[in-house]
């Protein structure tokens, strides 16, 4: 039952992270109408007054929750402890940069651009080599968490035009919420039919 209820938890979180990945930058670009993605990267919403404390606050808790809800794909998916190692050193990696990113203001140059290359580096390695493996086993799957490693690699190009990170860290965190929405809903799918409860509340258990 305690199980149970830690699961209801935990979902409940990765569900209100997921909304609050997609309505804390919109919300944030409300507040600062003059916000150019073209010209400035998402970080200036973590030095501006009016929304500082919203979009550091909402990256602490996307690193965590970007945490929970891949580690738990690593348990669900891979029995295989050899292939586990190496993904969760990376989710570490990753986890612990976006939190450093969120928690180091941009003004500090050096210090909140390694964290946040980090970030952006392991992520992506991370993504990739799970539908590399996974992949191994079922295809399909696995084709699908590589094609959007690949497409995260390829949103890089969108450096090459723009002055500024803004419109490759849109891209980038879009994917990023896409892979994670795909495979917290497909593990709740696969549970929820396996549970012997009714209604909705059994993709929760």
């Amino acid at each position: 039952m305690k199980y149970l209820n830690v699961k209801l938890l935990r979902r409940v979180y990765l569900i209100f992270c997921i909304l609050l990945g997609i309505l804390a930058p919109m919300y944030c670009w409300y507040l600062n109408p003059g916000f150019n993605p073209m010209e400035k990267p998402l970080s200036d919403f973590g030095i501006q007054e009016p929304t500082w404390l919203l979009w550091n606050s909402a990256l602490v808790f996307l690193s965590i929750g970007l945490f929970l809800n891949a580690y738990t794909s690593l348990r669900y998916y891979f029995k295989n402890r050899r292939f586990r190692y190496p993904l969760k050193v990376l989710l570490l990696v990753s986890s612990f940069s976006l939190f450093f990113t969120a928690t180091i203001a941009m003004d500090y140059e050096i210090f909140h651009k390694i964290p946040a290359f980090l970030f952006f580096f392991s992520y992506n390695l991370f993504v990739f080599l799970f539908g590399l493996f996974r992949s191994l086993k079922y295809l399909r799957t696995g084709v699908f968490s590589m094609l959007v490693g690949l497409s995260m690699l390829c949103s890089l190009l969108l450096l090459l035009p723009f002055k500024s990170y803004g419109v490759f860290e849109i891209v980038y965190f879009a994917l990023i919420l896409i892979w994670n929405i795909y495979f917290l809903c497909n593990r709740m799918k696969e549970e929820g039919n396996k549970s012997d409860q009714n209604g909705f509340l059994k993709f929760f258990q």
